[in-house]
C-alpha cells in the first residue's frame, strides 16, 4: 500500500519503519526541518522518500496524519483537497500548550469534542479513523514488548467500515492487535483515556517518566465467566 507519512515525528518515525518493513511504499513528510528526519531516511533506503506536506498526503491511499494538534489549522490548509477520499489515520490528543512550554489536556475542550471530530469537520471529505492516540512513541514497536505477558490492543474508531478495516491491517502490520472501539465520536472517550493514563503514571508508578512504559488492553476471561445461582 502507498501510505503518506504527515508527519515524521516520534510516534510517526516508528509506525513509518514499522510499515516500510511490512512492504508498504512511504512518502514521508515533516511539520519542520527536513534534517530532522535524514537519519530515518537513510535508514529505511528505497522504501521511503521525502515530500513536502501535501506531496505526501497526495502520494498515499492511506495517509497518516500525526501532527501536533496546535499546528492542525496549518496542515489542513496546506494539504488542502489532498485528502479527499482518503483512509486518514489521526493519532492526536487535545494537548494545550503553556508559555512556558507545559503540556496539558484541553479539558474544555474535550467536553464537547474531539480531535478526530474535528479534524472530520475540517476535512469532510476524508476518511477519518482514529488511532495509535493511547501509546507513547518509545512503546510504540512490537519489540518492546516482546517479554510481556500480554500484548497491547491499539483501539481505533471511524464512521466509514472500509477505512476501518484498512487501519486494521496497518495496525496489525505495526505488530499489534486491533479493537475496534465504536463509531467516530468515540474518539472522545478515546482521548479521555489518555488522561486516565497520565493519572494512572502520576499515582500508580513514578509519574510522567513511566507513562512511556504503559499501555492498555483488553482482556477475556478463560476459561470464562463463573455463574453463580442468585438468590431471590
Amino acid at each position: 500500500m502507498k501510505i503518506g507519512i504527515l508527519n515524521a515525528g516520534n510516534l510517526g518515525s516508528r509506525l513509518a519503519r514499522a510499515w516500510a518493513a511490512a512492504g508498504h511504499e512511504l512518502v514521508i513528510a515533516k511539520d519542520g526541518e527536513d534534517r530532522k528526519i535524514a537519519p530515518l531516511l537513510a535508514e529505511l533506503g528505497d522504501k521511503a522518500r521525502l515530500g513536502t506536506i501535501r506531496e505526501a498526503a497526495e502520494f498515499g491511499d492511506a495517509v497518516l496524519f500525526s501532527v501536533y494538534w496546535p499546528r492542525v489549522e496549518a496542515i489542513v490548509v496546506e494539504v488542502g483537497d489532498a485528502l479527499d477520499g482518503k483512509v486518514v489515520i489521526e493519532t492526536m490528543n487535545p494537548l494545550g500548550v503553556t508559555a512556558d512550554f507545559v503540556h496539558f489536556h484541553d479539558l474544555e475542550f474535550m467536553r464537547d469534542s474531539s480531535t478526530a471530530e474535528d479534524l472530520q469537520r475540517r476535512l469532510p471529505k476524508a476518511r477519518i479513523v482514529k488511532a495509535f492516540n493511547l501509546m507513547a512513541a518509545p512503546a510504540l514497536e512490537a519489540a518492546a514488548w516482546s517479554a510481556s505477558p500480554l500484548q497491547p490492543n491499539i483501539f481505533y474508531v471511524t464512521d466509514d467500515a472500509a477505512a476501518g478495516e484498512v487501519t486494521r491491517g496497518l495496525i496489525g502490520d505495526a505488530g499489534f492487535k486491533p479493537v475496534k472501539a465504536g463509531p467516530l465520536n468515540g474518539a472522545r472517550q478515546l482521548e479521555q483515556v489518555g488522561v486516565l493514563l497520565h493519572h494512572i503514571a502520576d499515582h500508580e508508578y513514578g509519574g510522567d517518566a513511566d507513562l512511556i512504559r504503559l499501555a492498555l488492553t483488553v482482556v477475556e476471561a478463560s476459561p470464562g465467566p463463573i455463574v453463580r445461582e442468585r438468590v431471590a
